[in-house]
This record gives C-alpha cells, sequence and structure tokens, in this order.
C-alpha cells in the first residue's frame, strides 16, 4: 500500500514550470502544425469552386501581414514553435489573398 501511495504521490505531485515546459511545448508544436490545415476548407473554395464572395482583401491581406510578422518574429528569437507554425499560415494565407485577388 505504501508503494502505491508513493506512486501516486510522484505522479500527481505539483510540477514547476521547467518541468512541464517541454511537454508543452511539443503538444503546441503539433497542434500549431495541425492548425493552418483547417483553412485547407477555404482554399478549396477560392480555388477550385471560384467563390470569393465574402472575403476581404483587407483581412486576408491583414491575417498575410500578421504571420509574415510572426514568422519574422520566431526565426529573431529562434523559437521553432513560432516560427514552424506561423510558415504554414503564411503559405495558406498566400494562397487564399491570391484566390481572392484572381477571382474578385
Amino acid at each position: 500500500m505504501t508503494a502505491v501511495r508513493t506512486m501516486i504521490a510522484h505522479t500527481f505531485k505539483p510540477r514547476t514550470a521547467a518541468e512541464i515546459m517541454p511537454y508543452l511545448e511539443r503538444v503546441l508544436f503539433a497542434v500549431g502544425i495541425i492548425n493552418p490545415f483547417t483553412a485547407v476548407p477555404q482554399v478549396y473554395q477560392i480555388w477550385w469552386l471560384q467563390a470569393v464572395g465574402g472575403l476581404s482583401l483587407i483581412t486576408v491581406g491583414a491575417a498575410l501581414l500578421m504571420s509574415v510578422l510572426w514568422t519574422a518574429y520566431g526565426l529573431i528569437t529562434r523559437q521553432t514553435v513560432v516560427w514552424a507554425t506561423s510558415v504554414l499560415w503564411v503559405a495558406m494565407n498566400t494562397a487564399i489573398a491570391a484566390g481572392v485577388v484572381a477571382f474578385s
């Protein structure tokens, strides 16, 4: 019984930020890589169906600018999670902006 308590206490002990950070960074990296692919249906709507109704070039351009800035920030600060995920957003936002220009 004591061994079980020790194991439980060790498993559920409070963790420091330094202990949690490697796990958190892996999760954020995975989510960050998956997240830009949520724009695939939008890219499909634009490029295959040529439907750009309701899309604003100003909004899409602002999103593209922000993703470029986040990519630059991630590169400058050497934060792989930031730049790697942001560069995917640059690709998606570029495809969307180009489609809005091409089919508007």
